[in-house]
């Protein structure tokens, strides 16, 4: 069975963080650092990528779920925490 996840990835350029989800999340790193080509520029700008954090759930929705609400946390200080094992994210 087929895992998905939430997935915070860190800017080795900017330092910034790219929150996203998938289910194949070896693909979808190497999408984001330009390897393989896909839609969408938001990462471009940020390259390279390193992943810094993964939750894995069982349903494509938990995950969804999970990549909003760390989201919603608006807050680089809360994603350092997560990233850091400080803090964890609630069931989905």
């Amino acid at each position: 069975m087929a895992g998905y996840r939430a997935y915070v990835l860190r800017s080795l350029n900017t330092g910034q963080y790219y929150v996203g989800s998938t289910e194949d999340l070896e693909r979808r790193v190497r999408e984001h650092n330009g390897e393989l080509p896909r839609l969408g520029r938001a990462t471009v700008s940020g390259r390279p990528w390193e992943l810094v954090f993964q939750a894995e759930f069982t349903s494509r929705s938990q995950a969804l779920a999970a990549e909003r609400y760390i989201k919603r946390m608006k807050s680089r200080v809360w994603i350092d925490k997560l990233v850091s094992g400080e803090y964890g994210l609630p069931k989905f």
